[in-house]
């Protein structure tokens, strides 16, 4: 996989990981800041470290499903992306709920370069003309079939 590349894709991709491994960094940190800071006092201090919480751990794994397409090739199962991808969109939307219910914008600040990494690489949409299991045919030369009927040609 990782051979079929120029370097520029490469250096590229090594970026993109980067960008999603700092920006997990990051938010834990600010997470552990907030809790052993004065800045934000109240009921609001653990609602703002819980969504920086939760945007650790979705951009961690934003960077694991990243490693497996870009570096792996996708080897974990279709049905396990499709978890993946669900659980950042679970944690990022609570994250996100969060911050606007305690009127913190500075989550969306950590969270915006690695969500369109995330959004534009790895989320991107397949290609309508490849045939998946919803339009995949019969080959051309065998015959379709009548509802409850016989096969004709």
């Amino acid at each position: 996989m990782l051979r079929d590349l120029t370097t520029g894709q490469k250096v590229l991709r090594s970026l993109g990981l980067t960008i999603l491994f700092m920006t997990a960094i990051a938010a834990g940190t600010l997470a552990i800041t907030v809790l052993s800071g004065d800045a934000i006092e109240g009921w609001r201090r653990p609602l703002v470290a819980l969504s920086l919480l939760l945007l650790a751990v979705a951009a961690l794994v934003m960077m694991i499903d990243a490693f497996d397409l870009w570096i792996r090739g996708r080897r974990i199962t279709a049905f396990s992306a499709r978890m993946v991808n669900s659980l950042v969109f679970v944690a990022i939307l609570v994250a996100v709920v969060l911050s606007v219910v305690t009127k913190t914008a500075g989550l969306l600040l950590v969270l915006t370069p690695a969500l369109f990494i995330y959004l534009f690489t790895v989320m991107r949409p397949r290609a309508a003309s490849a045939p998946g299991p919803a339009h995949a045919g019969g080959s051309p030369g065998r015959g379709r079939q009548k509802r409850g009927g016989k096969k004709r040609s």
